[in-house]
């Protein structure tokens, strides 16, 4: 029988009126049928928000962070985060 896989923690910092961050929701709630996400919104001008962009020394949102690695930030390669998804499903199974 297989191993149940966990859920993968993912963070993404957004801003009001901002396409990239409407994109990359999207995005996750495309990628979030097809893999086990627990996805965490962060407003951009929480405190949560604002330590993540000083910590990673972002320019603009969105910041994207999966298992608490930061991933990337503005337009988000979809193709890119669901490799990355895969190796964790990989890792998280095995």
């Amino acid at each position: 029988m297989p191993a149940e896989v966990k859920e993968i923690q993912v963070q993404l910092v957004t801003a009001p009126g901002c396409h990239f961050c409407d994109e990359a929701r999207r995005t996750l709630q495309v990628l979030g049928g097809r893999f086990p996400l627990t996805i965490e919104f962060v407003p951009l001008m929480s405190e949560t928000g604002r330590d993540l962009v000083a910590r990673h020394r972002v320019p603009f949102p969105p910041i994207l962070l999966i298992e608490g690695a930061f991933f990337g930030f503005g337009r988000l390669s979809q193709r890119r985060l669901e490799q990355r998804l895969i190796q964790l499903m990989t890792v998280k199974a095995s």
